[in-house]
Protein backbone atom coordinates (compact mmCIF):
# COMPACT_ATOMS: atom_id res chain seq x y z
CA UNK A 1 0.00 0.00 0.00
CA UNK A 2 1.23 3.40 -0.87
CA UNK A 3 2.02 5.80 2.27
CA UNK A 4 0.58 8.68 1.01
CA UNK A 5 1.60 11.12 3.80
CA UNK A 6 4.77 10.07 4.31
CA UNK A 7 5.50 10.66 0.75
CA UNK A 8 3.96 14.64 1.09
CA UNK A 9 5.97 14.61 4.09
CA UNK A 10 8.97 13.99 2.13
CA UNK A 11 8.48 16.16 -1.00
CA UNK A 12 5.84 18.62 -0.09
CA UNK A 13 7.10 22.09 1.53
CA UNK A 14 5.48 21.99 4.91
CA UNK A 15 2.92 25.16 4.38
CA UNK A 16 0.17 23.81 5.97
CA UNK A 17 -0.54 21.68 9.31
CA UNK A 18 -1.50 18.61 9.03
CA UNK A 19 -4.56 16.37 9.94
CA UNK A 20 -3.15 13.22 9.61
CA UNK A 21 -6.21 11.94 7.05
CA UNK A 22 -5.38 11.16 3.63
CA UNK A 23 -8.41 12.64 1.49
CA UNK A 24 -9.47 10.27 -1.87
CA UNK A 25 -13.46 11.40 -2.56
CA UNK A 26 -15.66 13.82 -1.31
CA UNK A 27 -19.43 14.17 -2.72
CA UNK A 28 -21.44 17.28 -1.29
CA UNK A 29 -20.54 18.10 2.13
CA UNK A 30 -19.12 14.58 2.57
CA UNK A 31 -15.59 13.50 2.17
CA UNK A 32 -13.77 9.79 2.50
CA UNK A 33 -10.40 9.22 3.22
CA UNK A 34 -8.03 6.07 2.31
CA UNK A 35 -9.11 3.98 5.15
CA UNK A 36 -12.97 4.16 3.89
CA UNK A 37 -13.39 6.51 6.65
CA UNK A 38 -16.58 9.33 6.17
CA UNK A 39 -16.45 12.82 7.22
CA UNK A 40 -18.47 15.75 7.35
CA UNK A 41 -16.33 18.30 5.38
CA UNK A 42 -16.53 21.71 7.94
CA UNK A 43 -14.09 23.85 5.46
CA UNK A 44 -15.25 22.70 1.93
CA UNK A 45 -12.09 23.89 0.49
CA UNK A 46 -11.68 27.35 2.90
CA UNK A 47 -14.59 28.30 0.39
CA UNK A 48 -14.08 27.16 -2.86
CA UNK A 49 -16.18 24.02 -2.94
CA UNK A 50 -19.23 25.98 -1.41
CA UNK A 51 -21.70 24.60 -3.00
CA UNK A 52 -19.98 20.98 -2.39
CA UNK A 53 -17.59 18.50 -3.75
CA UNK A 54 -18.33 16.49 -6.73
CA UNK A 55 -21.52 19.03 -7.99
CA UNK A 56 -23.15 16.67 -10.94
CA UNK A 57 -23.77 20.12 -12.72
CA UNK A 58 -20.57 21.62 -11.80
CA UNK A 59 -18.79 18.22 -13.35
CA UNK A 60 -20.84 17.85 -16.15
CA UNK A 61 -19.84 21.61 -17.38
CA UNK A 62 -16.19 21.07 -16.42
CA UNK A 63 -15.96 18.19 -18.31
CA UNK A 64 -17.84 19.47 -21.48
CA UNK A 65 -15.33 22.40 -21.72
CA UNK A 66 -12.12 20.33 -21.33
CA UNK A 67 -13.54 18.62 -24.19
CA UNK A 68 -13.81 21.54 -26.20
CA UNK A 69 -11.36 24.15 -25.48
CA UNK A 70 -8.94 23.75 -21.95
CA UNK A 71 -7.82 27.32 -21.83
CA UNK A 72 -8.00 30.44 -23.47
CA UNK A 73 -5.36 33.55 -22.79
CA UNK A 74 -6.53 37.09 -22.81
CA UNK A 75 -4.88 38.22 -26.00
CA UNK A 76 -7.92 36.04 -27.65
CA UNK A 77 -11.59 36.63 -27.49
CA UNK A 78 -13.65 33.68 -25.66
CA UNK A 79 -17.14 32.69 -26.13
CA UNK A 80 -17.76 31.41 -22.65
CA UNK A 81 -15.97 33.82 -20.97
CA UNK A 82 -17.52 36.76 -22.67
CA UNK A 83 -20.86 35.11 -21.45
CA UNK A 84 -19.69 34.79 -17.87
CA UNK A 85 -18.27 38.43 -17.22
CA UNK A 86 -21.69 39.37 -18.57
CA UNK A 87 -23.58 37.48 -16.14
CA UNK A 88 -21.40 38.76 -13.35
CA UNK A 89 -22.01 42.53 -14.65
CA UNK A 90 -25.76 41.62 -14.51
CA UNK A 91 -26.30 40.85 -11.21
CA UNK A 92 -23.63 43.56 -9.66
CA UNK A 93 -24.74 47.34 -9.02
CA UNK A 94 -24.64 49.29 -12.10
CA UNK A 95 -21.80 51.21 -11.22
CA UNK A 96 -19.63 48.16 -10.99
CA UNK A 97 -19.51 47.57 -15.05
CA UNK A 98 -15.88 46.05 -15.79
CA UNK A 99 -14.83 42.25 -14.30
CA UNK A 100 -10.82 41.26 -13.46
CA UNK A 101 -10.79 37.24 -13.57
CA UNK A 102 -8.53 36.33 -11.64
CA UNK A 103 -7.54 32.72 -9.82
CA UNK A 104 -7.99 32.87 -6.16
CA UNK A 105 -8.50 35.44 -3.62
CA UNK A 106 -5.13 36.34 -2.85
CA UNK A 107 -4.62 37.50 -6.84
CA UNK A 108 -7.99 39.69 -6.14
CA UNK A 109 -6.29 41.60 -3.66
CA UNK A 110 -3.28 42.14 -5.53
CA UNK A 111 -4.81 43.39 -8.31
CA UNK A 112 -7.28 45.64 -5.96
CA UNK A 113 -3.85 46.71 -4.78
CA UNK A 114 -2.89 47.62 -8.06
CA UNK A 115 -6.13 48.72 -9.33
CA UNK A 116 -6.53 51.42 -5.98
CA UNK A 117 -2.89 52.61 -6.62
CA UNK A 118 -3.56 53.12 -10.54
CA UNK A 119 -6.53 54.91 -10.18
CA UNK A 120 -5.70 57.04 -7.59
CA UNK A 121 -2.69 57.67 -7.78
CA UNK A 122 -2.17 57.52 -4.02
CA UNK A 123 -0.36 54.59 -1.70
CA UNK A 124 -1.76 54.29 1.70
CA UNK A 125 -4.47 51.56 2.65
CA UNK A 126 -6.42 51.45 6.17
CA UNK A 127 -7.43 47.42 6.96
CA UNK A 128 -8.71 46.18 10.17
CA UNK A 129 -6.62 44.10 13.31
CA UNK A 130 -7.58 40.48 12.28
CA UNK A 131 -7.47 40.48 8.82
CA UNK A 132 -6.81 38.01 6.29
CA UNK A 133 -6.23 38.87 2.74
CA UNK A 134 -3.76 36.26 1.61
CA UNK A 135 0.14 35.29 1.54
CA UNK A 136 1.42 37.21 -1.57
CA UNK A 137 3.80 40.25 -0.79
CA UNK A 138 0.53 43.09 -1.16
CA UNK A 139 -2.36 40.92 0.32
CA UNK A 140 0.10 39.88 3.47
CA UNK A 141 0.66 43.53 3.75
CA UNK A 142 -2.98 43.65 4.24
CA UNK A 143 -2.94 40.91 6.80
CA UNK A 144 -3.17 42.11 10.25
CA UNK A 145 -1.36 38.43 12.31
CA UNK A 146 2.20 39.24 13.01
CA UNK A 147 3.06 35.08 12.73
CA UNK A 148 1.98 35.70 9.09
CA UNK A 149 3.80 38.87 8.20
CA UNK A 150 7.15 39.35 10.20
CA UNK A 151 9.30 36.33 8.43
CA UNK A 152 8.43 38.08 5.39
CA UNK A 153 8.87 41.62 6.47
CA UNK A 154 9.61 44.32 5.09
CA UNK A 155 6.54 44.58 3.66
CA UNK A 156 4.73 46.74 1.08
CA UNK A 157 4.52 50.05 3.45
CA UNK A 158 1.57 52.36 3.70
CA UNK A 159 -0.85 49.69 5.57
CA UNK A 160 -2.60 50.71 8.62
CA UNK A 161 -4.47 49.00 10.89
CA UNK A 162 -8.02 49.75 13.06
CA UNK A 163 -10.52 48.10 14.71
CA UNK A 164 -13.42 46.41 13.18
CA UNK A 165 -16.57 48.30 12.89
CA UNK A 166 -15.16 51.33 14.19
CA UNK A 167 -15.60 54.08 11.83
CA UNK A 168 -14.13 57.01 14.29
CA UNK A 169 -10.44 54.52 14.58
CA UNK A 170 -11.06 54.79 10.48
CA UNK A 171 -11.97 58.56 9.79
CA UNK A 172 -8.55 59.32 12.48
CA UNK A 173 -6.26 57.10 10.04
CA UNK A 174 -7.39 58.61 6.54
CA UNK A 175 -5.16 61.48 4.77
CA UNK A 176 -4.51 62.63 1.18
CA UNK A 177 -2.35 59.41 1.15
CA UNK A 178 -5.44 56.86 1.54
CA UNK A 179 -6.09 55.50 -1.70
CA UNK A 180 -8.71 52.62 -0.26
CA UNK A 181 -10.18 50.90 2.47
CA UNK A 182 -9.79 47.44 2.46
CA UNK A 183 -12.55 45.17 4.80
CA UNK A 184 -14.09 41.68 4.97
CA UNK A 185 -17.78 41.32 5.34
CA UNK A 186 -17.06 38.65 7.36
CA UNK A 187 -13.83 38.11 9.31
CA UNK A 188 -12.84 34.32 9.18
CA UNK A 189 -9.54 34.21 9.91
CA UNK A 190 -9.31 36.10 13.31
CA UNK A 191 -12.61 34.18 14.43
CA UNK A 192 -15.99 34.47 12.95
CA UNK A 193 -16.50 37.71 13.04
CA UNK A 194 -19.82 39.82 11.42
CA UNK A 195 -19.28 43.28 10.01
CA UNK A 196 -21.60 45.64 11.05
CA UNK A 197 -24.55 47.00 8.66
CA UNK A 198 -24.15 50.29 9.73
CA UNK A 199 -20.34 50.81 9.91
CA UNK A 200 -20.55 49.37 6.01
CA UNK A 201 -22.54 52.29 4.97
CA UNK A 202 -20.80 54.47 7.35
CA UNK A 203 -17.23 53.09 5.50
CA UNK A 204 -19.24 53.76 1.80
CA UNK A 205 -20.56 57.56 2.56
CA UNK A 206 -16.81 58.10 3.94
CA UNK A 207 -14.99 56.97 0.97
CA UNK A 208 -17.16 58.72 -1.79
CA UNK A 209 -17.26 61.77 0.49
CA UNK A 210 -13.02 61.57 0.67
CA UNK A 211 -12.62 60.27 -2.88
CA UNK A 212 -11.84 57.29 -2.15
CA UNK A 213 -11.70 53.33 -2.73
Amino acid sequence: MIDFQAIEDQYALPLFPKRGITLVKGKNARLWDDKGNEYIDCMGGQGVVNIGHCNDKVAEAIARQAQQLITCTGSFYSDQRALLIKKLVDITPANLNKVFLCNSGAESVEGAIKFARLSTGKTEFICAMRSFHGRTMGALSATFNPKYREPFEPLIPGFHFVPYNNIEKVEEKINDKTAAVMLEMVQGEGGVHLGDADFFKQISRLCEEKNIL
